[in-house]
């Protein structure tokens, strides 16, 4: 038994760096006026600063991790949100895809009726090149929501129009449907959003203006999610 293992080891130790070779690493750094996650804020309207680090394999295995600063009205303790995440990206016929289970996490915080505010999600991302534009649809379910909000079920569409070199816009148009309605949302949600982007070439920043909003009153949120201008600035790297 111990010769297989050390056999089985040697042999994970040897194949690793062809196993490396076919990894790519990606990262991206950026600041928002204010962390709209499906034209809600997460920040109180607010500065916060986002972050992500990812690992992508040549076959179209991918995992994660991702963080923002964050203000939540309904947990004081609460200032970070980490996302961790894995799934499978591929093409088929043009057809660009992802299928990815992440997991939302707010250490150490519940809501002051004692709710978790942690949840699972899974997601579906399909996306095509038209040439004139780049188009995807996405539809996601997770089984318990944001502070323990039941089933939820978003249905999303975007788009991203290139007009110059360095300029590009965008729009979003999205459905939420949640099961509990109370912990985050008063009621079902439609949120939308459209800007322009512009990548800065000399040091590969991109600078993005849009204005996001939502059907509720803000009445109707924990969160706000009246409509505001908001403002980014983000930069990728690789490796």
């Amino acid at each position: 038994m111990t010769r297989l293992f050390l056999t089985a080891s040697l042999l994970a130790i040897c194949a690793f760096p062809a196993f490396a070779q076919d990894i790519n690493v990606s990262a991206n750094a950026a600041v928002v006026s204010d962390y709209r996650n499906r034209g809600i804020s997460r920040s109180d309207e607010g500065l916060a600063a986002q972050g992500s680090i990812a690992i992508q394999h040549v076959s179209g295995l991918h995992a994660g991790v991702s963080g923002s600063t964050i203000n939540l009205r309904m947990e004081d303790d609460a200032d970070v949100e980490g996302v961790l995440f894995g799934g499978y990206k591929g093409n088929f016929d043009g057809i660009e895809y992802d299928a990815k289970i992440s997991y939302t996490a707010y250490p150490g915080a519940d809501d002051d009726n004692g709710r978790d505010l942690d949840y699972f999600e899974f997601e579906i991302t399909g996306g095509y090149d038209f040439d004139v534009f780049y188009g995807s649809l996405t539809w996601a379910i997770s089984p318990d929501y944001i502070n323990e909000s039941g089933v939820s079920l978003y249905y999303g569409a975007d788009i991203a129009i290139p007009i110059q070199e360095a300029w590009s816009a965008k729009a979003h148009l999205g459905f939420q449907f949640v099961g509990e309605e109370g912990p985050y949302l008063a009621d079902n949600a439609t949120d939308w959003s459209a800007g322009i982007w512009y990548n800065w070439a000399d040091y590969d920043v991109d600078f993005g203006l849009q204005y996001v909003d939502t059907d509720l009153d803000e009445s109707d949120c924990v969160e706000h999610c009246s409509g505001k201008a908001v403002l980014s600035a983000s930069k990728a790297f690789s490796w």
